[in-house]
């Protein structure tokens, strides 16, 4: 078993892959689509108010070009992973900084921890992408429904998804 189904389990590590798939292409046929997403172990949620027959090709041909090897489109620019992943390593700073220097270096040393944070956040975040919060390997994903939902004023996209097994 590898360590992202340990920390996170196979269908969401699948959900999340397949959600950066279609965010992707849906973003390549609308320029300047700002969404956000989320997966979980049913499939994931755009919470956008798009047009549910987009969102099907969109999330069909991601699904499709995941299983002809585009392993590529698992990884986003955008994943709050990154963000996950940057803010970790400037914190790291900020208490190594605080635990083991001098007051006067302190500043100094968290200054460069959120800096290193800062460069290191997509880099590192598409490391812990690949190996950790997504997988593209979804051969037996199979997407079972496309569904709108609406809570709080906003309206939200449901991709529900199960698997073959």
């Amino acid at each position: 078993m590898e360590l992202g189904d340990l920390l996170m389990g196979r269908r969401i590590r699948q959900n999340h892959a397949l959600e950066h798939a279609t965010v992707s292409i849906l973003s390549a046929h609308t320029p300047g689509l700002a969404v956000s997403a989320r997966a979980n172990y049913h499939g994931f949620t755009i919470f956008a108010d798009l047009d549910l027959e987009a969102v099907r090709r969109a999330s069909a041909e991601a699904l499709a070009r995941m299983r002809a090897g585009e392993r590529e489109l698992a990884i986003h620019p955008n994943c709050g992973t990154n963000l996950a992943v940057g803010t970790s390593v400037m914190l790291a700073g900020w208490l190594f900084a605080l635990m083991t220097l001098r007051p006067r270096a302190r500043v100094a040393s968290a200054a460069i921890g959120s800096v290193a944070g800062f460069a290191s956040a997509r880099p590192l975040g598409s490391v812990v992408q690949r190996h950790i919060t997504t997988l593209p390997e979804v051969d037996d994903l199979r997407i079972i429904a496309i569904r709108r939902r609406q809570a709080l004023g906003r309206r939200f996209v449901d991709v529900l998804t199960a698997t073959e097994r």
